[in-house]
């Protein structure tokens, strides 16, 4: 009751921006998200792993996401995931979807999208990324996140691609393989179509890499500790992929050494920057921060998208007991603030000491 008359803006229609718009719903709040993306259906984009009981009790959906349910955990593609979580939401009352409106500025109950237009609302909730545009304007001491020292390549590929004879189980857990400075984490997330039947699952690889930090710098994604990007697959070039094959072909054990060929056979390798965020604030004035806006870690400790998932239901929370901005975003933060600076400080310690041991070696 107490959240009725209340009006959000929700920057980012990812995955936690999509879940806060569901729960803040819920609670009674209109909700606008804004996603710079002109549209859905997502291709591309990692694996991860989801807390799916959570999930439901932070949106109130009760269908099943596409999930691989393994028997450490499920997991899935972000891209399927997105876009499970987009279709719920433009079938969620009080939720308003735009795409197409990259926010170029924000203030305090207000944000400017390029081209000009400007939106208001009581609220504005940043949940853009590890790269946020929100957190300027909440943090201007402290804009942006920290290059973590390492990059992540990362691949799914379709298990109908490899012989049937060097697939993994039914079961197969997640699991990490080091050689060298090396670090791979793998499991299988369902295919594109969300089938996860063994032959049609897509097996998902992250490859820690410190070694060629270079390669941000030298494509304008890295200055100083400042990332400004990921590297698409097609901007990772044949001599490097090639170097990338010969690495894979001494490191990786059988099937994941077979799937990365065919990854870089087919230019489906990306790199990603591991970049992260200690928050000294989430909240200035009516503009709040939440997921890898508010506190971006390292996949080595995992756990960012199930912290963004508490976000969410603690904003649900607050404006479910107050209906005053203010009261409610100062309740979030007392509620989230902590928690997210000791993941992150758990993430930097894990993070450095990757990096002094695989140094080491």
């Amino acid at each position: 009751m107490a959240a009725r008359d209340m009006r959000v803006l929700i920057v980012g229609g990812s995955l936690v921006g999509l879940c806060s718009a569901i729960a803040l719903a819920r609670s009674g709040v209109r909700v606008t998200v804004l996603e710079r993306t002109p549209q859905g259906h997502y291709e591309g984009g990692g694996g991860l792993g989801v807390d799916v009981g959570l999930l439901a009790e932070v949106t109130g959906l009760r269908e099943s996401p596409p999930v691989c349910w393994g028997i450490d955990r499920a997991t899935t593609a972000w891209p399927l995931l997105a876009d499970w979580l987009e279709d719920h939401a433009r079938r969620t009352r009080g939720i308003e979807l735009r795409r197409g409106a990259e926010v170029v500025d924000t203030g305090d109950g207000w944000v400017q999208i390029a081209g000009g237009a400007r939106y208001e609302a009581g609220v504005v909730i940043g949940a853009d990324g590890a790269r946020s545009t929100v957190r300027r304007s909440v943090a201007p001491e402290h804009p942006d996140a920290v290059y973590a020292g390492f990059l992540l390549w990362r691949a799914m590929v379709s298990e109908s691609d490899l012989p049937a004879e060097i697939l993994p189980a039914g079961d197969e857990p997640s699991r990490e393989h080091y050689s060298g400075p090396y670090r791979l984490v793998t499991y299988p997330v369902p295919g594109a179509d969300g089938r996860a039947t063994r032959g049609h699952r897509r097996l998902n690889m992250v490859w820690y890499d410190p070694a060629r930090s270079e390669v941000l710098t030298s494509n304008g994604l890295l200055t100083g500790s400042t990332v400004h990007g990921s590297l698409a697959a097609a901007d990772v070039s044949g001599e490097l992929r090639e170097e990338l094959r010969i690495v894979s072909a001494q490191n990786w054990p059988t099937p994941w050494r077979e799937a990365m060929d065919v990854a870089l056979r087919d230019s489906l390798v990306f790199a990603t920057p591991v970049a992260q965020y200690r928050p000294e604030r989430l909240v200035n004035g009516r503009i709040a921060l939440a997921g890898d806006a508010a506190h971006a870690v390292s996949p080595m400790v995992g756990g960012g998208f199930r912290q963004g998932l508490y976000d969410a239901a603690a904003l649900a929370t607050a404006f479910q007991s107050h209906g005053d901005a203010a009261a409610a975003l100062g309740l979030y933060e007392r509620s989230r603030l902590s928690e997210a600076q000791h993941h992150v400080e758990r993430s930097i310690a894990a993070s450095d000491e990757y990096l002094e041991r695989r140094g080491s070696l």
